[in-house]
């Protein structure tokens, strides 16, 4: 299966994020992902990310500015801006899965040579997916979580949040109540 789009969007009726990937086949598969499941995905995306720098840079200080640059050099080369192909507007799309995304519950994340990833997402029971991407692929989808989780206001340690400016006096501003519904 060779991906041609992705999305990953807050859905705030669900409070979860909805990933969507279509195929160069003409295939769309659509997954949920909860707060708990990204809380827990995002260490291993960007441990497996290390790891395979690691195999390529031995040295730590240029492994760093090394994964740093590849990520900003896949970042620029995606097309973020291009907005999702829905159902019809190419050729129909079938849906291996079924049309209501499936709530991801189990991940793996391994390497499988330099460059190239294999990211497999599974619902309690049933068929999940497995995914082949290259390092561009692995960064664009990592932006596309981390953008998504932000929309949500999920408070994640991933995404720390800027510091509050501090007030007169050097103490940290207070931050105004939030109104929760």
């Amino acid at each position: 299966m060779q991906i041609h789009q992705m999305q990953v969007v807050f859905d705030a009726a669900e409070d979860r994020l909805r990933m969507r990937l279509s195929t160069t086949s003409g295939e769309e598969f659509r997954v949920f992902l909860t707060r708990r499941f990204v809380r827990l995905l995002w260490p291993e995306l960007q441990r497996t990310v290390d790891r395979a720098a690691a195999a390529r840079h031995p040295g730590p200080a240029a492994r760093r500015e090394i994964v740093s640059f590849e990520r900003e050099k896949a970042l620029t080369e995606t097309d973020f801006k291009t907005p999702f192909q829905e159902s019809g507007q190419a050729a129909p799309r079938q849906f291996p899965l079924g049309e209501v995304p499936f709530l991801a519950t189990r991940a793996q994340v391994r390497i499988e040579r330099p460059g190239t990833y294999r990211l497999t997402l599974d619902p309690q029971s049933g068929r999940g997916i497995e995914l082949g991407l290259d390092d561009r692929l692995m960064h664009s989808l990592a932006r596309l979580i981390e953008s998504a989780a932000r929309a949500a206001q999920w408070d994640l340690p991933f995404l720390a949040p800027a510091s509050p400016a501090p007030a007169p006096g050097g103490a940290p501003a207070e931050e105004p109540p939030r109104l929760l519904n």
